[in-house]
């Protein structure tokens, strides 16, 4: 990660040409249900929960491969006794607003569909965690709670689907990025608010984490409110393209999902933005104590440690984490230097810092973190002046490290979060 200090001198000279070049194809077109390769946005529908006999079950279909037959005349020997199946892609299919027992059906009903496992994302509460000798390694202050995007999901698809190592009830995964920043290791323990303690069971690549902080297998140790089944792993024998064509007969045209390719984010979108413990080895981890009415109050001292009120250029004034105002105020430099600040409407900024989950939701918004800021939010989306995607507002933040909402599934122009950018080379 880059210092604060650095971070804004050094933002708009720092172009990951790659990101560049996908997200400005990307920003082509704005898609909708049944789109590839697209995350849930912030403002997420309201959620609708699917049945709990649905947010745990693993649905296998064997596949059995059979003996080809034999021209006359031909050597055995020299033909091969059993077709080779082609080998299982990994495949997420979700749905922002979350599964319905309709779309899972689909899903497994569809030819070539080997194997699925449905995910129940829930907000993990943790109130304290140790080291096996009992040693404190985390416990916020009294009242406060650490938010962690986990996943429930069935034992039985632990090995064959995730290919993750199998835990027991009362264990945890953890990926390798997450258990640095929780410092915890195998045999460790964590406590949540509904006084269950996990013992670490395993720590993996953080590739096979789909996104997650932590993955276990008992809903019972979380509070059932803010668990939702919103996602499936799918183990599939052809390309998500094929997929999609295949499900989208099936599924009412209301109904708004997306299904790619496995990489590093069940419901997050995964090339278009990140996990959330990316955003707090960039941002920092934060306790909160939750409210009500889907906000929360931080703790006082990563506020005060990380939140900045000044005034940006074309913006005003606004708070935003120390990183994001540095980028933030290159862009918009960069806008104002190049004669086109008419590109940005000030009275359509609709802020960047705000303690709330996504809307319909328990999981937490990038604006929680002041990672995140709305631009022209009720504007135009013409690509005109004063339009969230307008070419040289997308150009300048993309090549800063930010990603817009306006490519996710359910889309959210001018909705701009931090993504990353490569190290110069």
């Amino acid at each position: 990660m880059w210092s604060p200090e650095s971070c804004g001198d050094r933002i708009i000279t720092t172009v990951r040409k790659g990101l560049l070049g996908l997200m400005l194809l990307l920003s082509a077109c704005a898609p909708a249900g049944g789109a590839v390769a697209s995350g849930a946005s912030e403002t997420t529908l309201p959620a609708t929960s699917a049945p709990s006999s649905t947010s745990t079950t693993t649905q296998v279909v064997t596949t059995t491969a059979t003996a080809a037959p034999t021209p006359a005349g031909t050597d055995s020997s020299e033909t091969p006794s059993t077709t080779v199946p082609p080998p299982l892609r990994e495949i997420f299919a979700w749905m922002p607003a979350g599964l319905t027992p309709e779309f899972i059906d689909a899903v497994t009903a569809v030819p070539g569909v080997a194997a699925s496992s449905v995910i129940t994302t829930v907000t993990m509460h943790l109130t304290a965690s140790h080291k096996a000798d009992g040693t404190v390694v985390d416990q916020p202050l009294r009242g406060f709670v650490i938010p962690l995007h986990g996943a429930i999901v069935d034992p039985q698809g632990l090995q064959p689907i995730f290919r993750l190592p199998e835990i027991g009830p009362d264990q945890i995964i953890l990926g390798e990025d997450s258990a640095r920043l929780r410092r915890l290791e195998v045999g460790d323990t964590m406590t949540f608010e509904t006084g269950a303690t996990l013992i670490v069971g395993g720590i993996v690549d953080e590739d096979l984490m789909a996104g997650y902080e932590a993955i276990a297998v008992d809903p019972g140790h979380f509070v059932e409110s803010r668990m939702q089944a919103r996602a499936m792993l799918v183990l599939y024998d052809h390309n998500p393209n094929l997929l999609d064509l295949q499900i989208k007969p099936l599924v009412p045209d209301d109904l708004l999902y997306a299904v790619r390719e496995r990489t590093d984010s069940a419901d997050r979108g995964g090339l278009v933005v990140r996990s959330q413990v990316f955003i707090k080895e960039n941002f920092g981890e934060f306790a909160y104590r939750p409210t009500g009415n889907g906000r929360f109050v931080i703790d006082p001292a990563w506020v005060e440690a990380n939140i900045v009120e000044t005034r940006i250029p074309l913006l005003g004034r606004t708070k935003c984490h120390r990183v994001m105002t540095d980028i933030l105020t290159a862009i918009m430099r960069d806008l104002a230097a190049s004669g086109l600040s008419e590109v940005i409407d000030r009275s359509a900024y609709a802020g960047c810092w705000n303690p709330r989950y996504i809307a319909g939701s328990y999981r937490l918004s990038r604006h929680s973190f002041g990672a995140a800021a709305d631009i022209n939010i009720f504007n135009p989306t013409d690509g005109g002046p004063g339009s969230p995607v307008h070419e040289e507002l997308l150009s300048r933040t993309y090549a800063a490290g930010l990603t817009s909402g306006h490519v996710w599934t359910n889309a959210d122009p001018g909705h701009f979060e931090y993504f990353g950018f490569a190290d110069p080379e």
